[in-house]
């Protein structure tokens, strides 16, 4: 009857440790899986600082061109209403 009770805890052990094992295995992968997360998230803000910076440009370059289509306007119409 001892040795039937110490088989049983002697195979509950062995499985125990097959679990924690597994365990391991899939803490590690979900670590790996962490990582590249990660670095994927970093290079995507790398790029979208990159795209904000040129956003802000465009944004600048478009009010000078604004700027210079209403003065284009302006002289359009001055020359319109000389008399030739």
């Amino acid at each position: 009857m001892a040795e039937d009770r110490l088989e049983h805890v002697e195979r509950m052990l062995t499985e125990l440790i097959r679990i924690v094992g597994n365990t391991n295995a899939a803490v590690e992968e979900l670590r790996e899986g962490q990582a590249r997360i990660e670095d994927r998230l970093d290079r995507i803000e790398t790029r979208l600082a990159r795209v904000e910076t040129e956003l802000k440009e465009i944004k600048e370059e478009q009010k000078s061109i604004i700027a210079i289509v209403g003065e284009h306007e302006v002289a359009i119409r001055t020359l319109r209403r000389i008399p030739v």
